[in-house]
This record gives C-alpha cells, sequence and structure tokens, in this order.
C-alpha cells in the first residue's frame, strides 16, 4: 500500500481510478500499470461488483472476489481496488427486494464485510441514495455515514485489515464546492473520528466543475467562461487547503472527457485522485459497433442496438430533450449488457468473421482503450 499512498502525497501526480465495466477495460488496466509501473485503482460500485450473496455485478456476472481473483491471476501487481459507493440502495439488490432503511443498512455493512475480506484496499462510503424515495436531511446523512464508518473500520481492526476510507456526501453537480459545509463536514467526521479512535479518511469527494452527460463533460469546468475556470481552480485549491489540515486529500468524480488542457491542471491545483468510467465504456462500444457495423451482419447490429436501447439504461446519461439517435443512445449503455446472452453471441459472431481477417476482437477493442489510459497517464503526471 505504501507506493499507493507515495502516489497520492506528490505533487506532481493524479492518481488514476478506473471503473472495471469490463474484461478488456481491466485487462488494459492491469498491462498499463505493469509497463509503467504506477499504481492504477480499479474503482467497482456495487452494480458493478457485488458480493455473490447480493447477486454479483452486471461486469461479467462477477462478485467482489471474483474481480480480485482474476487481477491477481493475471499478474495485477499494481492495481489496487475501491469500493465506489458503498453504501444504502446502492445495489439493485435492495432496490428490487424494496428493503427498509434498517434492512439496507444491514446489507450495506455485509457488503462492506465482503469487500475487506476479499483484499479491497480503500472503501467509498455514501449513504446518500434515498431509501424508498425518502426524503434525506444532511443530518441523516452524517448519521448513516458515522454508523457505516464505525462498522467499516472496527470490522477492518478485527479482521487485521489496514483499510482506507473515502467519504463524499453529493453527486457531481459540475459546479463549486461550498466551502463552508466542506469545512462543517470535514470537521464533523474528524471529530467523530477522533472520538472513537478511528483513522481520518484518507479522501473526500469534492465538487470540481466536472459533470458527464452523454459523451461529454458538460460541468462548468470544460464548458464554463474562462471567469468560470478561474474561480474553479480557486475553490478546488481552498477545497483541498481545508481538507489537508485534517492530512485528507481531494477526489474528482466524473473526470471523462475532459480536455488534455484540463486534465493535466489536476495535479497542480491539488486533486489528488480522479475517477473516470463512462468515457471507457463508451470507447469499447463506439469501437465494437465500428466493427459490427464493417463486418457483422445487418441483423446483428440491429439486434445489439435493439437489446441495449430496450434496456433503458441510457437514460441517466441523456440530457432532456437530446436529440440523440438510437445508436447514439446504444453506446452510452452498451457497457451494461456485456453479459446479456443475445450480446454474448453477437460478439462471437463477430469474432468468427474477423478471425477470417486475422483481426483478433478483443486486441483490437482493448488497443481504442489503451489510448485513452495514455492520455490520462499523461495528463496526470504519472508516465516517465
Amino acid at each position: 500500500m505504501q507506493k499507493l499512498i507515495n502516489a497520492i502525497q506528490s505533487e506532481n501526480s493524479t492518481l488514476l481510478c478506473v471503473g472495471p465495466l469490463s474484461t478488456n477495460i481491466i485487462d488494459v488496466a492491469i498491462n498499463f500499470s505493469n509497463q509503467n509501473e504506477i499504481p492504477i485503482v480499479l474503482v467497482a460500485s456495487r452494480r458493478q461488483i457485488e458480493a455473490k450473496e447480493f447477486g454479483s455485478g452486471y461486469v461479467n456476472k462477477w462478485s467482489t472476489e471474483d474481480l480480485i481473483e482474476y487481477v491477481k491471476a493475471h499478474d495485477g501487481q499494481h492495481v489496487y481496488f475501491e469500493r465506489d459507493h458503498g453504501g444504502p440502495w446502492q445495489s439493485n439488490y435492495e432496490v428490487e427486494k424494496k428493503a427498509n432503511v434498517e434492512e439496507s443498512m444491514s446489507i450495506a455493512k455485509r457488503s462492506y464485510e465482503v469487500d475487506i475480506d476479499a483484499g479491497m484496499h480503500l472503501i467509498h462510503i455514501d449513504p446518500t441514495i434515498p431509501v424508498g424515495g425518502e426524503r434525506l436531511s444532511y443530518e441523516v446523512v452524517l448519521t448513516r455515514l458515522f454508523e457505516l464508518y464505525g462498522h467499516v473500520s472496527e470490522y477492518a481492526k478485527s479482521k487485521n485489515r489496514k483499510i482506507y476510507i473515502e467519504v463524499g456526501t453529493e453527486e457531481q453537480s459540475g459546479s463549486y464546492t461550498d466551502l463552508k459545509q466542506l469545512e462543517d463536514f470535514i470537521e464533523r467526521v474528524v471529530a467523530f473520528c477522533k472520538k472513537n479512535a478511528f483513522e481520518n479518511p484518507l479522501f473526500i469527494v469534492i465538487q470540481t466543475g466536472a459533470k458527464v452527460m452523454e459523451s461529454r463533460n458538460v460541468g462548468l469546468f470544460e464548458r464554463g467562461t474562462s471567469y468560470d475556470k478561474m474561480h474553479l481552480i480557486k475553490n478546488i485549491m481552498d477545497s483541498s487547503a481545508i481538507a489537508k489540515k485534517h492530512g485528507i486529500f481531494i477526489k474528482e468524480h466524473n473526470a471523462d472527457y475532459l480536455s488534455f488542457e484540463n486534465l493535466a491542471l489536476r495535479p497542480s491545483i491539488g486533486i489528488k485522485a480522479s475517477n473516470v468510467a463512462p468515457e471507457l465504456g463508451f470507447i469499447e462500444s463506439k469501437a465494437f459497433l465500428n466493427l459490427l457495423n464493417m463486418y457483422g451482419s445487418r441483423y446483428d447490429v440491429e439486434k445489439f442496438v435493439d437489446v441495449v436501447h430496450s434496456s433503458k439504461k441510457w437514460e441517466k446519461w441523456v440530457i432532456p430533450e437530446s436529440n440523440l439517435k438510437k445508436s447514439e443512445k446504444t453506446l452510452l449503455a452498451a457497457h451494461y449488457l456485456y453479459s446479456h446472452p443475445e450480446i454474448i453471441q453477437i460478439k462471437e459472431n463477430l469474432q468468427f468473421q474477423l478471425q477470417r481477417r486475422n483481426i483478433d476482437l478483443n486486441e483490437y477493442l482493448k488497443k481504442s482503450i489503451n489510448a485513452a489510459f495514455y492520455k490520462y497517464g499523461s495528463a496526470f503526471g504519472l508516465l516517465k
């Protein structure tokens, strides 16, 4: 873990944290980290990768143990694991079960236990999703955060495991961090930790002017004026200074689709880690659909688009009143369906056609994904 901590503490780099949306993305993360001898964190939401007893995740239908065993079996010596957005109502299991608050908290705690037992290194505690449509107040969020924080800390201690914690109570708005609220939040978390002899969190998620919609970043950092950008940079640096007083680093979600220029600013303005996921899924799906259009059957192209589009998984990414075509919406959500039997069959059909042309489907897709890793690695100051 010391190599990871050293990377976080470096003033010249930002840690790259990647959503494990597919086997190809995971393979690229392993190879990229090994080739460059740099740490990469796989940040898995409960919907992506989950404990087997709660239905596993949509990525390969893998459990938490499956993901970690796969990476270790493929020599992922520089790859670290984080539970992203752990907490109540963060998994389809609770939603489909219509679990109440008590049940959801109990399930979230058990999911964390599996994370710790399986070998995850970092835990993101996020109790901000309303359970069953309830109205959540700031005080209730803090109460649940402290309950989960205590459980994770005590359980890790009982298992003799060193676990680092990430906290953060907001979805990315694409705008500024409220500095007064941030300071209050950090002070209350730190006071809780001191009272209970727990370590302070390693990371706190803040607003950095980043927000992903469709295949672009619509936050102020990318789409705002020069004035917006200047004030965002000051806001981020002020946030970093507030957190740093307590030995906490700031982390960013939704760094996808930012320009190279804006990504390259991250290390110097105090963002110590950035999450990237939707863009990688989009890149892989676009490369796949391009090949399918060139070498697959028209039936498979139509079936691929229909299966993904009918899932409506793209809805969360689409801007209201958007005029995106059906195929464009498909690219936003195809990664959710890679384990769907019909999508698996379409991939097998395409692979058969490509083999006749000496093209390896997965190697082609990995090359497309790899370019994005080098973009982020270079911008974040990770490459020698």
